[in-house]
């Protein structure tokens, strides 16, 4: 069910896609993690290969923790907004084979990536990369982008529990005179 007001369509189901996107990154950083258990590795080795990304070899080094995490928000940030592009492309179409062609999309993707991207930005990622789990990932991944549009629909119902006034709130308004539309509690002050 479309919303009555349509001006924010587009970000809903971009928002919708982003939160999918990065629901599929935690599934990809768990097949990641999972795998280099299997092979008797770190779970940091996954997020720590791209975090060489910024901050080079000496990642493996000393600061095997605190360098993991860029790689861990790296994957958010790349993945998120491939998810968002994805949400705002499909819109809230629920085709019956979406799912098989997010996993489609999600290799295609893990080959664009590694053929082509990684080799440019970050060679070491894909000197060192797990092949194996990455490419099960990404398919991991875009079944989960096959979600977004349940995700954005329920973006949609949350806009519409919002009161009138909420809504149409001009931005110069105060913003304690008008409570969140996801709220744990009253506004305490």
């Amino acid at each position: 069910m479309e919303p009555a007001n349509q001006s924010g369509t587009g970000l809903r189901h971009a928002l919708g896609g982003l939160q999918a996107g990065v629901a599929g990154t935690a599934a990809m950083l768990a097949c990641l993690a999972v795998g280099s258990l299997w092979n008797q590795r770190s779970v940091w080795t996954g997020p720590n290969l791209f975090a060489t990304t910024f901050y080079g070899p000496r990642v493996y080094f000393n600061h095997y923790a605190g360098t993991g995490w860029s790689g861990v928000a790296l994957l958010v940030v790349l993945y998120g907004t491939l998810g968002a592009l994805w949400g705002w492309a499909w819109r809230g179409e629920q085709k019956p084979m979406l799912a098989v062609y997010g996993a489609v999309v999600g290799l295609v993707v893990y080959f664009i990536l590694f053929d082509f991207v990684w080799k440019q930005v970050n060679g070491l990622v894909v000197l060192y990369a797990p092949n194996a789990q990455l490419e099960l990932g990404h398919a991991l991944w875009g079944i989960i982008l096959a979600k977004s549009p349940k995700y954005s629909r329920r973006i949609g119902e949350r806009m519409q529990e919002l009161p009138p006034a909420a809504q149409n709130a001009p931005s110069d308004q105060n913003p304690e005179a008008v409570e969140p539309a996801v709220s744990s509690g009253p506004v305490i002050e």
